[in-house]
């Protein structure tokens, strides 16, 4: 097999593999090093995943369908691209968005998991639409309404820090009737 073909593909499936190896066994400490709770790092793993179960069913069919198949596969490269440069950025922007460890902990298990939970949701949310819509329009005016109130955000999230949050008791009642006491959280 010495086709420049054959080297490309086992060159693309060794280079995935190698991604998916190191983040699988090294993800989690990144996150743990960054402040995140090993618990919380273990669910992002745990999230990572749950989305890759869904991706692999969902793009040899792409890939079938499509005639040429350079374009899917060098997005599904361009999309771990930039999780991978997230990592590198990310950290950094939460770190400076913190006014200490325990804040930027937080402050980033809430950062990544949810916006990982939306970014989820994008592909498929933009498949729906053109099937819906029959076309491509529709999902490319919700990608600029996207990048719109991105850079709406990026303007807020930029700004000032987050500060640790104090505790302060609220009083409540049980179905018992009985009064109990539970904590809520309030930003400074």
């Amino acid at each position: 097999m010495g086709s420049g073909l054959a080297w490309a593909v086992t060159a693309l499936m060794g280079l995935q593999s190698l991604g998916f190896y190191v983040v699988v066994t090294w993800l989690p400490q990144v996150f743990q090093d960054h402040g995140v709770s090993p618990a919380a790092a273990g669910w992002l793993l745990f999230l990572l995943q749950a989305v890759a179960v869904l991706t692999s069913l969902a793009v040899p069919g792409a890939m079938r369908w499509a005639r040429d198949q350079r374009a899917l596969a060098a997005s599904c490269s361009a999309v771990l691209f930039l999780g991978y440069l997230g990592l590198v950025l990310a950290p950094a922007f939460i770190g400076l968005r913190a006014q200490d460890a325990t804040v930027a902990g937080a402050l980033s298990a809430m950062a990544q998991s949810i916006g990982y939970l939306l970014a989820a949701v994008g592909p498929v949310v933009f498949g729906l639409l053109h099937t819906v819509s029959s076309g491509w329009r529709v999902p490319l005016v919700l990608m600029c309404v996207a990048a719109a109130a991105q850079v709406v955000v990026a303007l807020a999230a930029g700004r000032g820090t987050v500060s640790p949050s104090r505790r302060r008791p609220v009083s409540r009642r049980r179905r018992s009737g009985i009064g109990a006491r539970s904590w809520v959280f309030l930003s400074s």
